[in-house]
C-alpha cells in the first residue's frame, strides 16, 4: 500500500482511498516505464525507481513532482503548507475546483499516487520549517527548492543540510514565458551565502526587499520578454509576484533534466555559480555568471531607479 502520510482534515484523501489502477505491481512498473527504454537503460531505470527526491514546495513547481513520477522516480518527500486558492488556477497543475482549499503536499501526492499506486510519498504540511528540515533532508539523495520567495532562512537551513549531507540543491524560478536553474552541487557548487549573500536580519526593510528581488536575479541573466519590471516589482513586494503556466511547464522540464544529468554525469547542465535561463519569448537559452548577473542587476537597479523619480 502506500506510504502517503494521512494528516490534516483539509483533504478527504486517506490512505488505501485510491484504486490501483495503474504501476501497482513489478511487470506493471516496467511496463508504465517502457518507453522509456533507449533513453535509460534498466540498471538507470532502477537507480531512478529507488531514489528518494524531496521536494520542497508544490505549487507552481508541481509540475516537478508528476513529471519526475512519470519518468518512474517514486520515493517522495513532499512539504508545502499552503493550500490551493483560486489565484493558483493560472499556472498550478494541482489546482482546480476539487481541490479549492485543500493541503498542496496531499493534493500532489494524491496526483502522484495516481500514477503509480506503490509510490512512496511522505507528506510534510505544515512545509519545512527550521524544526523539520534536518529530518526532511536526511534520507533524501535529491533536494528540489520550490519554497516561496518570501521565506528565506528556512530555504538557507534547506541548502545549508543538504552540502553537510553531500545532496545536491535544484532550483527553478519561472519568471515569464520560461524558466531559469540553478544546480547547487554539495561540493563544485558556493554554499547558499556565498552564492545569494547573507539574509538581512530585519524584514520589510529596504535591504530585505532587495534580496528578496535579487534571488531570482542570481539565476537570470538576460532581459525577460513579456515581464513589465515595475509590475513586477511592485506586485512582488506585495508577495504576489507574476507568474503564468508556460514558466510552470518549462521548470519542470528543466528539473528533471538536470536531475538526471547530475544522477548520471550526463550532458552539459551547468552547475552554481553558473546558471542557465530559458526564455521562449526571446528565443534566447542563457548561461549566466557572476559577472552577467551583477551587470543585469545594475541594468534593472538603475530601469527601477529611472521609473520611480
Amino acid at each position: 500500500m502506500s506510504s502517503v502520510d494521512e494528516v490534516g482534515p483539509s483533504t478527504e484523501f486517506t490512505e488505501g482511498s485510491l484504486e490501483e489502477t495503474s504501476a501497482s505491481s513489478d511487470a506493471d512498473y516496467w511496463m508504465m516505464v517502457d518507453r522509456n527504454t533507449g533513453v535509460f537503460t534498466r540498471e538507470d531505470q532502477e537507480r531512478i525507481r529507488n531514489t528518494v527526491v524531496a521536494q520542497a514546495g508544490v505549487g507552481g513547481n508541481s509540475d516537478i513532482i508528476i513529471t519526475l513520477a512519470q519518468m518512474g522516480f517514486r520515493r517522495f518527500r513532499i512539504a508545502d503548507p499552503d493550500v490551493f486558492e483560486l489565484s493558483n488556477f493560472n499556472r498550478q497543475l494541482g489546482a482546480d475546483l476539487r481541490t479549492l482549499g485543500m493541503n498542496k503536499a496531499l493534493v500532489i501526492a494524491q496526483a502522484v499516487m495516481r500514477i503509480d499506486g506503490h509510490a512512496e510519498v511522505v507528506v510534510y504540511p505544515d512545509g519545512v520549517t527550521m524544526e523539520n528540515v534536518e529530518d526532511f533532508v536526511t534520507g533524501a539523495d535529491i533536494i528540489v527548492d520550490g519554497i516561496d520567495i518570501a521565506v528565506m532562512e528556512e530555504r538557507k537551513a534547506l541548502y545549508d543540510i543538504a552540502r553537510q549531507q553531500g545532496l545536491p540543491v535544484f532550483s527553478s524560478p519561472a519568471p515569464g514565458f520560461g524558466a531559469a536553474l540553478g544546480v547547487f552541487d554539495p561540493v563544485r557548487s558556493p554554499s547558499f551565502t556565498e552564492f545569494f549573500g547573507p539574509i538581512p536580519k530585519e524584514r520589510d526593510t529596504p535591504e530585505w526587499h532587495d534580496f528578496v528581488m535579487n534571488f531570482g536575479l542570481q539565476f537570470i541573466g538576460q532581459r525577460i520578454a513579456g515581464l513589465d519590471i515595475d509590475i513586477a516589482q511592485r506586485r512582488r513586494m506585495e508577495g504576489r509576484s507574476p507568474a503564468i503556466a508556460p514558466g510552470c511547464r518549462t521548470n519542470s522540464a528543466l528539473v528533471s533534466t538536470a536531475i538526471i544529468g547530475w544522477m548520471f554525469n550526463r550532458g552539459k547542465i551547468p552547475l552554481a555559480p553558473t546558471t542557465m535561463h530559458v526564455d521562449f519569448m526571446n528565443g534566447k537559452i542563457v548561461r549566466t555568471g557572476p559577472r552577467k548577473r551583477w551587470l543585469m542587476k545594475k541594468v534593472i537597479a538603475r530601469k527601477l531607479k529611472a521609473s520611480s523619480e
